[in-house]
């Protein structure tokens, strides 16, 4: 009856250490899926503040363009500002593309405030120039709003 006892004992300590171990690898995975969880949402948040910025700043890039030509400031000036609007627009090339991979969901909205923001080009006067900013900051504000219900913590 001894051996018995032991065999049982032995055998329950083993399936003890079984358990512990799965236990302990399945912590580990799921430790290391919320990980990977948070590192893409993190990458995605990045992605959704660079283009954000980037747009803005090609925005404010091409206001400023388009106004000095309405008041036909001297070349200098226009040409400065024509290579600021060309860098800025260059600017934002890669987080748009950045954010279409990570979030293709947004890249509706993404598309139209970056088309509101390029359609300030070419405005026939003041007015036509104010109205086109003002679409481009709601096109803008519409991402963003896409953006934060998508990314919200409550819709993981």
């Amino acid at each position: 009856m001894a051996i018995w006892s032991s065999i049982v004992a032995v055998l329950g300590t083993l399936a003890g250490a079984l358990i512990v171990g799965l236990l302990q690898h399945r912590s580990a995975r799921t430790s290391r899926a919320e990980q990977r969880a948070d590192s893409h949402r993190q990458d995605q948040l990045g992605a959704v503040t660079d283009f954000a910025a980037a747009l803005d700043a090609h925005r404010s890039a091409m206001f400023h363009r388009e106004r000095l030509a309405l008041t036909e400031t001297g070349t200098e000036h226009q040409l400065e500002a024509q290579t600021r609007s060309h860098d800025t627009r260059a600017a934002i090339t890669a987080p748009h593309l950045r954010l279409q991979v990570l979030i293709p969901e947004l890249a509706g909205p993404a598309q139209q405030a970056a088309d509101a923001t390029y359609a300030l080009r070419k405005a026939s006067g003041r007015t036509e120039l104010d109205a086109r900013r003002h679409t481009a900051k709601e096109a803008a504000a519409a991402f963003v709003a896409a953006a934060a219900a998508r990314l919200s913590p409550n819709n993981r």
